[in-house]
């Protein structure tokens, strides 16, 4: 069977084994070793025979990783990161898989009217310790994240009324009080629900560790101290595509030479860190590599809060930051610097108050931008400081502004996160936006991406700073060619099974 294997995480797994049948609960995988061709010439004839390439591991893949910073919650924008995403995608289950059904975890999805959506789960579908997936599972998600502070696709889980089970648990009925057109985006990485007990909370229940798995990976351990991730293979994983290698370790790189050092001697298979000053020119040095840049749907903001700032303050506080200077600050490096498009205007001065910056210590790059940023406003004649604490408790505080990464609007879901009352940063509640933010939610205004560009530039409610960038490479000579690259590793895709092309 020839296999066709776009570059990612996926492929990294999936480079080192043949796409082999295998069963609901496997034990060691199966695999192919490659074979050479070696040919024999004597005085009468030539022939070819075939001989065993030398024995390689295949039991563990070790990847390349930045420092670990804050928890592991997918739904939490505190703990949102490439690493996050795309851990979640290999141990927890999700609705949908893109645009695609997930038929592992579900047998159907139906929309039965336009506020009324209809889940069947598979029977089989089960978290590692057994426990079955239920109606439970989705009730406690949309529950945690309604009546949580700092989450994501907030706006769509609110305009869930009800959720009703049946079947044993394994029908759920969603009911909107309003239609939500991108429903499917709904539903994803879903939480062990059965063991979130105790003193356990939403926001620190997955800091060290995601209690049970219902993906093809579950988390053997967390090491802050080590800088170490270890997935180890799901075998109660009951899908069609179970993983092929036992083990996935996630280490820590710090340095760019390290990186490359890791690459060269076959420490490591894979990459994916963000970019160092010098870390791509050393990366495309190492033989028999592949490197590849390329930005993610994330961006470092600074964030007003409407609340305590009028339009003309914040239309002139942003006018005195220089955000080419405050990304390079922020990065660390002037090398593979995404810097966001400003558009300069001339503000009339302003008299503003002395002012509170919050940023969360855990984040290197958003300190070292409140910092500069303050320093810049100095320059002006204003007092300002930087409160160091984490994003929830920015969120809850009474801050002039926050210096956080945050998720760009690729879709209707989460520009209302952005804008709309209730849910966003800024604290920003207007009649007119939420009219037209309802509309695109019901999918009866088209979504727009350049909207929200048109709508900041008129209310001066964001200065983004920079574009978070990844940096990918990958050994060809431990893991063998791949064709091609994918999406990127940030997005979930680049990680599943729809990676792999027969």
């Amino acid at each position: 069977m020839g296999v066709r294997i776009r570059f990612g995480i996926l492929s990294v797994v999936a480079c080192t084994v043949s796409l082999v049948a295998c069963q609901a609960n496997p034990g060691p995988a199966p695999v192919e070793e490659p074979t050479t061709a070696t040919a024999t010439t004597t005085a009468t004839e030539t022939t070819t025979v075939e001989t065993e390439a030398p024995k390689q591991d295949r039991e563990t893949i070790s990847i390349g990783i930045d420092p670990i910073r804050n928890g592991f919650n997918p739904h939490l924008l505190s703990d949102d990161s490439p690493l996050v995403r795309d851990t979640a995608s290999l141990v927890l289950p999700s609705a949908f898989e893109g645009n695609q059904l997930n038929t592992d975890l579900l047998d159907n999805v139906e929309q039965v009217d336009e506020t009324t959506v209809r889940y069947t789960i598979a029977q089989e579908a089960q978290w590692s310790d057994g426990t079955p997936i239920t109606g439970s599972d989705f009730e406690y998600l949309r529950r945690s994240i309604v009546a949580g502070t700092g989450t994501l696709n907030d706006s769509a889980y609110s305009a869930i009324s009800e959720i009703r089970t049946s079947g044993g648990g394994k029908t759920v009925d969603v009911i909107f009080e309003h239609p939500v057109a991108d429903w499917h985006l709904l539903f994803n990485n879903l939480l062990p629900s059965h063991l979130i007990t105790g003193n356990s909370t939403f926001q620190t229940a997955f800091y060290d560790s995601i209690p049970a798995s219902a993906g093809r990976y579950m988390v053997r351990s967390i090491d802050r101290q080590r800088g170490v991730i270890t997935l180890s293979r799901n075998d109660r994983f009951w899908g069609a595509n179970p993983a092929h290698v036992e083990v996935l370790q996630f280490n820590t790189v710090a340095s760019a030479s390290r990186a490359g050092e890791y690459l060269r001697t076959g420490q490591s298979s894979f990459m994916n860190l963000s970019p160092q000053e010098t870390l791509v020119d050393t990366l495309n040095l190492v033989p028999d590599t592949e490197v590849r840049v390329s930005d993610t749907t994330r961006t470092l903001e600074l964030v007003f809060n409407a609340e305590a700032l009028a339009p003309a303050q914040r239309a002139y506080l942003t006018s005195l930051i220089d955000v080419p200077l405050t990304a390079k600050l922020a990065g660390g490096r002037s090398a593979n610097l995404g810097v966001p498009q400003t558009v300069e205007a001339s503000v009339d001065k302003q008299e503003i108050p002395a002012l509170r910056l919050a940023a969360d210590p855990a984040d290197d790059a958003g300190l070292a931008a409140a910092r500069g940023i303050v320093d810049m406003l100095a320059a002006d004649g204003i007092k300002a400081q930087v409160v160091t604490t984490d994003l929830n408790s920015a969120i809850a505080g009474n801050f002039d502004a926050i210096v956080a990464w945050t998720r760009t609007a690729t879709d209707s879901i989460a520009l209302a996160d952005r804008v709309g009352c209730g849910v966003n940063l800024a604290k920003w509640c207007a009649e007119g936006t939420t009219e037209y933010i309802n509309g695109v939610l019901a999918g009866e205004i088209d979504f727009d991406p350049a909207w929200e560009q048109q709508f900041n530039t008129e209310n001066h409610l964001r200065v983004p700073i920079l574009r978070e960038t990844r940096v990918e490479a990958k050994n060809n000579g431990i893991l063998g060619a791949a064709d091609g690259w994918p999406g990127g590793i940030s997005s979930a895709a680049s990680w599943r099974k729809n990676d792999v092309e027969e």
